[in-house]
């Protein structure tokens, strides 16, 4: 059809792929699901602070409304956190991850149709849709990037993917804030703020709702595939078992003090500090910094939107160069240091006076946020140890949202103390410094590479804690052909036999189901 057109993903040989143009138009859509919540965000705090207002002790459910989007956004990625690992688990050992992409999908798009009716009367119960909403967005973003390993092997292949990828999904940002910022031009009214606020922010929904439900609905009804479970359920054990045991013996894997796998631990560390952490975390507090302590109006926070999705484009091809001509490393690390120091910059410089250093930042936050996130996703696919996709992605959401309430809660405490907000905001930069600093410790990516393919190996076999401490029968015998035998037996079926220099391999039920090598060496193959 026509509709995939602009997002179809060809390879060397001009044929489609229908899994790479699904992950094109998903990441599509993602886009304006992501950037509607500045505007919505904007529309409940304002709308918050007119309720405080009328109840003249400038206090809602408690707190201060400058704090509310703060808070809300910290509860969405602590729960977030707290799940994503478990669903990761579970979707590897199951025939749901299609199941999954589908069902979260649809939660998204209709929580983004009710936004579309924000009003004074009905906005807390937008602001539990919003809740509702951002942990179903994170658990689709974690079902879509299962797929992502699989599209390729090769490195290049992949940056070119990532590339394209956030290219499309940066361009269709753009359209959303382009036409918001026209439609906020066109429709303001002088002295009506409020209004003003919530006819952005419906225009808005309208339009993300509306590329959603087609990009979201084509590419998972007719391109994204049913797949097979990525691993066995564990013999005598249940799936959430299995998933919880599998979880165990990745964490020990990945944590363990020896250098193989550095740079995936030192990521994961890393990523708990980082930019992402708690998705809509930054733009909460962005947006809460422009709106209360800046004063902006709804087309000046439109037209930053605008610059930072249209700088978003640039990154992704700064990121794409760096990646080619360096290596991934450098280039998520020229990412966290140029955020880190333009948050600080927008904390300390910016006053209602100087309204255009907000866009010189949000130009600069657009490169690194582009630079950024096309880096990661090469990142996620190259350190992947393959046949454990999704479960890996519930670990790098769960990182990457496991502290990612801290900010938002930090930011609402001081700003419940009564500290002034500009400093409260240089929450961000702190983190990001931290995140950068943990980098430095993956070691070399050539190095990091060589642990994935180690990993991949260790993958072929899953044996249970306790494969090595069964009881062992080792025989020495001779065949009646004067031919000596060697064979070791495990208790669980598994059993060695050498036999005139030839090595046989019987039974292995923990054997990968995926493994069609012979079962059968002999000396020169070995």
């Amino acid at each position: 059809l026509f509709i995939e057109y602009p997002f179809r993903v060809k390879d060397d040989k001009g044929e489609v792929l229908p899994e790479a143009t699904g992950w094109s138009m998903d990441a599509a859509a993602r886009g304006p699901l992501n950037i509607v919540g500045t505007y919505v965000g904007s529309c409940l705090l304002t709308l918050a602070s007119l309720e405080a207002m009328n109840n003249n002790d400038n206090k809602i459910y408690g707190m201060k409304p400058s704090s509310l989007l703060a808070a809300v956004a910290g509860a969405v990625t602590l729960v977030a956190a707290l799940i994503m690992p478990f669903i990761g688990a579970l979707v590897d050992r199951s025939h749901h991850r299609k199941t999954m992409g589908i069902l979260t999908a649809i939660i998204v798009v209709i929580t983004t149709g009710f936004q579309i009716s924000i009003s004074e009367t009905n906005w807390p119960v937008i602001l539990c849709l919003e809740v509702i909403g951002g942990i179903s967005l994170i658990t689709h973003t974690t079902s879509v990037f299962s797929y992502m390993p699989d599209l390729s092997n090769s490195e290049s292949v992949i940056v070119k993917y990532s590339t394209g990828f956030h290219t499309r999904k940066f361009l269709c940002m753009t359209v959303v804030s382009l036409s918001t910022a026209v439609f906020s031009v066109v429709t303001r009214v002088p002295g009506e703020r409020a209004m003003n606020q919530i006819r952005l922010c419906r225009f808005a929904s309208s339009v993300t709702f509306t590329i959603a439900f087609i990009l979201l609905g084509y590419a998972w009804t007719f391109l994204f595939r049913k797949r097979a479970p990525l691993q066995q359920k564990m013999e005598g054990k249940s799936l959430m078992t299995s998933g919880l045991t599998s979880i165990k013996r990745s964490s020990r894997k990945i944590f363990a003090c020896i250098s193989n796998y550095r740079a995936l631990k030192w990521l994961m560390i890393s990523m708990l500090f980082s930019p992402e952490a708690g998705a809509g975390t930054v733009l909460s507090i962005a947006t809460t910094l422009m709106l209360i302590h800046l004063k902006m109006s709804a087309m000046q926070l439109s037209i930053a939107v605008l610059l930072l999705q249209v700088f978003n484009i640039v990154g992704a091809y700064i990121s794409k160069v760096i990646c080619q001509r360096i290596n991934p490393f450098v280039s998520y690390q020229i990412a966290l240091g140029s955020f880190a120091v333009a948050s600080l910059l927008t904390g300390l410089t910016t006053t209602s006076e100087r309204i255009w250093l907000v866009y010189i930042y949000a130009a600069i936050w657009g490169i690194s946020f582009g630079c950024f996130y096309a880096t990661q996703r090469v990142l996620f696919c190259r350190l992947t140890p393959k046949g454990k996709q999704f479960e890996f992605m519930g670990f790098f959401m769960f990182f990457g949202n496991l502290l990612g309430w801290l900010p938002p809660i930090i930011f609402t405490v001081m700003n419940e103390k009564g500290v002034r907000m500009q400093y409260a905001f240089c929450v961000l930069p702190v983190f990001s410094a931290i995140s950068l600093f943990f980098t430095f410790f993956m070691g070399s990516y050539e190095e990091a590479i060589e642990s994935v393919e180690v990993m991949n190996d260790d993958s072929d076999f899953e044996l249970p804690d306790d494969a090595y401490s069964a009881s062992q029968s080792k025989t020495r015998e001779m065949d009646g052909t004067s031919t000596e035998k060697d064979s070791i037996t495990y208790d669980d079926g598994l059993s060695f036999t050498s036999n005139s220099g030839k090595l046989d391999l019987k039974g292995g039920c923990r054997r990968s189901p995926a493994y069609k090598g012979p079962t059968s060496l002999s000396n020169s193959d070995l």
